[in-house]
């Protein structure tokens, strides 16, 4: 089946993959220099002249948090990418996940970035989630990436602090801190980040892990799975 030979290429690669890893930080860097540009340096302005558009920075406010809300997501790709992530990466994940996240940028950017409107309650809600799914994320990686490193819990499943809830906190707390950026943008439209993102997790990303996992730790997991959503807590 197509889905079991992407999962193949995807958990069964070893390899350091030191190349495709550089390559994918120097491309999400280079989104998060245009996102700075656009926000902060004039480029909104910039970009719509080259558009023949007549595009004006929103309000000051709102571009700074996205701006500085950005950097700190790139910064968290890159410890997830050179420090969590154990398995190998692909050219091919490379180069979907890098436009992928062009398209997220661009997005937010050029809709949150000309948004005139003041920072309201919208705003205040979205640095809290983007806060919060940010901590879920990286604390759940982290207390995983520790744990694994002692030699006595090598080749078992980690079942500890957010896993105790659901088998993917990292897919979810991308999800609550995406939804932060949206309301950041004050823009209705941004909402197709998340609701894309949902989509590929729940149909593709969920099923192709859980099989992973399943394969290699068996019954453990098939234990684990009984007493554990698969994605958000106490309903899916």
């Amino acid at each position: 089946m197509a889905s079991d030979s992407v999962q193949q290429k995807m958990y069964g690669l070893k390899t350091a993959s030191r190349a495709q890893r550089v390559v994918l930080a120097v491309c999400g860097l280079t989104w998060l220099a245009v996102a700075w540009w656009l926000l902060i340096a004039g480029g909104i302005g910039q970009a719509g002249v080259w558009f023949g558009q007549s595009w004006q920075a929103g309000n000051p406010a709102r571009r700074w948090i996205l701006a500085i809300c950005l950097t700190v997501y790139c910064l968290r790709l890159l410890l997830t990418e050179f420090v969590f992530l154990k398995r190998g990466v692909s050219w091919k994940e490379v180069f979907t996940v890098a436009p992928w996240l062009l398209v997220i940028f661009l997005l937010l950017v050029l809709t949150g970035g000309r948004n005139q409107h003041g920072a309201g309650a919208g705003l205040v809600i979205g640095v809290v989630l983007f806060a919060f799914g940010s901590w879920m994320h990286t604390q759940s990686e982290w207390t995983r990436h520790v744990w694994k490193e002692q030699p006595k819990h090598r080749g078992r499943l980690y079942t500890g602090s957010w896993f105790r809830y659901t088998r993917h906190p990292n897919y979810l707390g991308d999800l609550i801190l995406f939804s932060g950026l949206c309301l950041m943008t004050g823009v209705w439209v941004s909402a197709a980040i998340p609701v894309v993102m949902l989509a590929g997790f729940v149909f593709v990303n969920v099923p192709m892990l859980d099989a992973h996992l399943r394969g290699h730790y068996g019954q453990e997991f098939e234990k684990y799975a009984r007493r554990t959503k698969k994605l958000i807590p106490f309903v899916y």
